[in-house]
Formats: C-alpha cells, sequence, structure tokens
C-alpha cells in the first residue's frame, strides 16, 4: 500500500512527487542483489522505501542512502538522477575548497555515466534524445544491491514467476538498531542505557521479535483449557496467548493446539481471528526433523484427486512440470488443505506477489531505449497470463492429467 503525492505550483513551476508507503512492516527485512548486463535490465522498476538504501560495488564508497529517491523509479532513472545530484552541487564544492572531494565526485559522475551507456560530457550536456536512440548502447556488468529492514523495497522480475539467475533475495531479522530504522520502539533496557547496542540481546524488544526466529516465552498471562488433573500441556488441548494483530497492531488471541497425525507425525495448528476482520491459520510440523526428506509425485487424473487433502509444511516446496512451475522451498508456509485448494493458493499468490503484472503497473509510463513509443504487452507478459490461465483451469478440473 503507497500514498502517491504530487505538487505542481503554477506560479514557479516548481514539480515534485513523492511515495509513501502505508503498508505493513514486514517481520524480516529483505537484501535483494542484482546482476546488471545488459541495456535491457535498465528498464527494470524499483519500488525504494524510505528504510532502503542501495549500494553498487563498481562505485567503491558511493551509496543511495535511506530517504532519498524514495518511489518508483526505473534503474536508469534511478542512476540519472544520482549523476544529475551529484554534479549540481560540484560548483558549490569548488567554492568551499573541497577539491578532494569535488575530484572523487566527477569520479563517480563518469561511473554513473559509463553504466548508462553515456559517454562523459564536457561543456553542455547531451540530449535525451540521442542517447534514447543509440542503437548499439553497451553498459559494463555491475551489481546493484538493495537493502531494506523494512522488506518493502522490490526489483522487477521481468520472467516471473519464473525464477531470475541474475537476482537473488536474502531474507534476515533485523537486529534493534534496525528496529529504530523502520520506527519500531526499543527495549525498555535500551531506554535506559540512552543507546542501542546490537550485541546485547535484551536490547532487542520482544513486541518486534519474528516468530520465526525464536520460541514463545509463556507467562501467567496465557490461559490454558485443560482439566485441573493435568499438570501438563497434552495433545488435542488448546492454547491460548496474547498477540499483536499484523494488520492493526492491536492485541488480539492466537489458539495453538498440537496434534497426532496417525500414521504420520505431530503437528501444530496456529490460528489468530482478529476483531478487524484479519484472519491468518498456519500449520507448523512438531517433533523431531526426520533423518531423510521426503519427495511425493502426485498424478491428478480426474475430479477425486482434486479433492485428496495435502499437508504442506513450511519448510516444502510446489512443482508443477506441465507448466514449468517451481515454487522454492518455504513458498505459501504451512497449510492443511486440498489438491484444488493448493493450485487455488499458487493462482492467487502468482497474482498478488507480482505487482508489475497487475493495474496500473502494467504500463510502463517511459520510452524504451530505442526511442520507440510506450511499451506494449510483452512476450513474457502473455506467458504469465497464459500460465495464470492454465492453472486456474486445472483448479477448476479442467486439465487432465497432469
Amino acid at each position: 500500500e503507497i500514498c502517491i503525492m504530487t505538487l505542481i505550483c503554477p506560479d514557479c513551476n516548481f514539480r515534485n512527487s513523492e511515495t509513501i508507503f502505508g503498508g505493513a512492516i514486514k517481520e524480516k527485512g529483505e537484501k535483494i542483489t542484482l546482476t546488471v548486463h545488459f541495456p535491457d535490465d535498465l528498464n527494470r522498476q524499483i519500488v525504494k522505501s524510505e528504510s532502503a538504501e542501495i549500494k553498487i560495488p563498481y562505485l567503491d564508497d558511493f551509496e543511495i542512502s535511506r530517504r532519498t529517491q524514495v518511489g518508483v523509479f526505473t534503474l536508469e532513472g534511478l542512476l540519472k538522477n544520482a549523476s544529475i545530484n551529484l554534479e549540481s552541487q560540484q560548483s558549490e564544492r569548488l567554492l568551499l575548497g573541497e577539491v578532494d572531494n569535488f575530484h572523487r565526485c566527477r569520479l563517480v559522475i563518469y561511473k554513473l555515466r559509463t553504466l548508462l551507456g553515456e559517454s562523459e560530457q564536457s561543456g553542455e550536456e547531451s540530449s535525451y534524445d540521442e542517447l534514447a536512440n543509440e542503437q548499439t548502447k553497451r553498459i559494463p556488468p555491475f551489481t546493484l544491491i538493495l537493502d531494506d529492514p523494512a522488506g518493502n523495497s522490490f526489483i522487477e522480475i521481468p520472467n516471473a514467476p519464473l525464477p531470475d539467475p541474475n537476482m537473488t533475495l536474502e531474507k534476515y531479522f533485523r537486529t534493534p538498531t534496525q528496529d529504530m530504522i523502520v520506527g519500531l520502539q526499543p527495549s525498555r533496557d535500551a531506554t535506559e542505557a540512552g543507546t542501542i547496542d546490537d550485541s546485547i540481546p535484551s536490547h532487542k524488544n520482544i513486541v518486534n521479535v519474528s516468530r520465526d526466529s525464536h520460541s514463545i516465552e509463556f507467562d501467567d498471562r496465557i490461559i490454558v483449557n485443560q482439566t485441573a488433573d493435568e499438570g501438563e500441556i497434552g495433545r488435542d488441548e488448546v492454547v491460548t496467548f496474547s498477540t499483536s494483530c499484523p494488520n492493526c497492531h492491536q492485541t488480539t488471541e492466537t489458539n495453538m493446539c498440537m496434534i497426532d497425525i496417525p500414521h504420520f507425525k505431530e503437528v501444530i495448528i496456529m490460528s489468530l481471528d482478529c476483531d478487524c476482520g484479519y484472519k491468518s491459520k498456519e500449520i507448523k510440523g512438531g517433533g523431531s526433523i526426520p533423518a531423510f526428506g521426503t519427495k511425493i509425485t502426485l498424478t491428478v487424473k480426474d475430479s477425486r484427486d482434486l479433492s485428496r487433502e495435502v499437508l504442506k509444511s513450511d519448510t516444502s516446496g510446489v512443482s508443477i512440470p506441465d507448466l514449468d512451475l517451481e515454487l522454492d522451498e518455504g513458498s505459501l508456509g504451512g497449510m492443511y488443505t486440498t489438491v484444488e485448494g493448493l493450485l487455488l493458493k499458487i493462482h492467487d499468490r502468482l497474482v498478488v506477489a507480482n505487482p508489475f503484472r497487475i493495474g496500473d503497473s502494467v504500463i510502463k509510463n517511459h520510452t524504451d531505449n530505442d526511442g520507440g513509443s510506450f511499451s506494449g504487452p510483452k512476450d513474457e507478459h502473455i506467458k504469465f497470463n497464459a500460465l495464470l490461465t492454465k492453472l486456474k483451469g486445472m483448479a477448476a478440473g479442467g486439465n487432465f492429467p497432469f
């Protein structure tokens, strides 16, 4: 969820556009590493939140810091804005006598133009049309690192949902310092100390701890639904504890129950139902981790197979060879559903998780490097829509076998 603000002054012709993120902060931070090889990669759209920073090792110590260039850009526009901003302050650096800083910035500007396929200009700046009409633009390969502790930044994947070999995504648990960067409150110990030390565990506010990184600490406020003669929590008994709703951030209750499935193993079912309407259900495997992994192959021949029950753990992946579709381990989380429900979940996730394939983002609001008209539907867009149609048909029982 983003808020777009635009300011246009009719008196001085000043223009300004800003993007403010209104969605929730994710449980984990994200670090996206993109390797750029071809000029077409400069057309990738980038969503940069105010807590994200961008580093380009090719430019040595140069980085686009937090709270600068916040919004939706192309990679080309992001680098061009950085070059223009640096160059606009060059005259002031000379007036202040910062000669060394002037030459360092000049070198960075030259490298930025090299990454854009431009040549260093002496005197007046070359027109954009000449650069757009170059048919043989070449750029050196470079790496771009987008680090966002809030996890609200994104780089476009041209061939989604297929994996991008030139891009990697790393999710990590935030440190207390990174919690402060995204606006989360520190712990009481950190407030009393007047400083935040990432090496001290007590400086991490327990409210900001991801549920995947630490076990739940039970206290006297937990309500356990068990009989009086039982001294411990057993199977098929519901444990209720207070948690914060991810949607409205108000205190609500989460129910947890451990069930022993015959001929399988123990599983933990967690359910959250908040008064604001937000609902969440999750299934996790209990007990010890088996010595061997398991790979199950199912051939769906008729509608009866769509009704088969499926228990998917939060560490398993799903592959559909007929669609050349593969979801990495951990995708969709843990769930207990049917084959039909699993296919519909995959369909919905592909639509929601690819924001540049729906809504206004489908339309490219910039010209191609060859100076052509606005971008139209590309082959990868058509293939993606065809994949969604076929996946929906499988869930409806229209494509057997698979």
